[in-house]
């Protein structure tokens, strides 16, 4: 039964349960751990770690898997081992830090593309005949602000941002940070105008770090094709990590 211990960097929202993903300590990528299920949408009793909570952003926990099931448009995807506990292992050093999650900033944030393109979706049969290469990535953005809008009574939110000096529009997955902007009136909003408006402490604008992720095939309305979308599924402050951690 492979075992992994991963670096927690997204948490989001899936079709009622959670995407979890990370970095494995040993060096070798990315990980997805997934359900059983059509869709491999995390549940509660999936992910909840030994000690009864759920795992936080830059948590160290070891995954027991049972096989890999990579595809098309996620090729880090491995099927959980059912009934089988993560645990908790404690949070990362500066020194892990560095050397694990460093390079994968500076990798993905030199590029204007994501995932092989630089809108923000793709084509899932496009996919189907080329597979994605990755669909996990940090990156460092520049002119960073958010969207709040308004459908159907219910509110949607947007990162926008320039990478290598292309403009990205990505929804958010983020539940944490999702729940933050829930507070503010619809506009579009600074990273400065967030953290004062919601007197959020220990925030450097200039230390905002994203994890994107490629979502599952969804067809919008309206359209008889399904698309790939690329998500800001964990928003970081580096910062706040800092603080949290206990770095100097």
């Amino acid at each position: 039964m492979p075992t992994f211990d991963v670096i927690c960097l997204a948490k989001s929202i899936k079709n009622g349960g959670r995407c979890i993903a990370g970095i494995k300590t040993d060096g070798s990528g990315w990980l997805r751990p997934v359900s059983d299920t059509e869709d491999g949408t995390l549940r509660e009793k999936d992910y909840i770690l030994n000690g009864g909570h759920e795992p936080q952003i830059f948590d160290i926990i070891r995954i027991h898997c049972s096989k890999p099931f990579p595809r098309c448009h996620q090729p880090e995807n491995w099927v959980i081992e059912p009934n089988n506990s993560w645990k908790l292992l404690g949070t990362p050093s500066l020194t892990q830090i560095q050397g694990l999650l460093s390079p994968e900033v500076l990798k993905h944030s030199s590029s204007p593309e994501l995932f092989g393109s630089s809108g923000g979706h793709i084509y899932y049969n496009d996919l189907k005949q080329s597979v994605a290469h990755s669909s996990l990535a940090l990156i460092y953005p520049r002119k960073l602000s958010w969207q709040i809008t308004s459908y159907e009574n219910k509110k949607k939110f947007k990162a926008h941002f320039l990478l290598n000096k292309t403009f990205y529009s990505l929804p958010i997955t983020d539940p944490i940070w999702k729940s933050k902007l829930e507070q503010l009136d619809n506009g579009t909003y600074s990273c400065q105008e967030v953290i004062d408006k919601l007197q959020i402490d220990n925030f450097d604008i200039n230390k905002f770090i994203l994890t994107i992720s490629l979502g599952e095939p969804f067809t919008p309305p309206g359209e008889n094709k399904q698309f790939c979308y690329k998500l800001v599924a964990a928003v970081i402050n580096f910062l706040d990590v800092k603080k949290r951690l206990g770095f100097n």
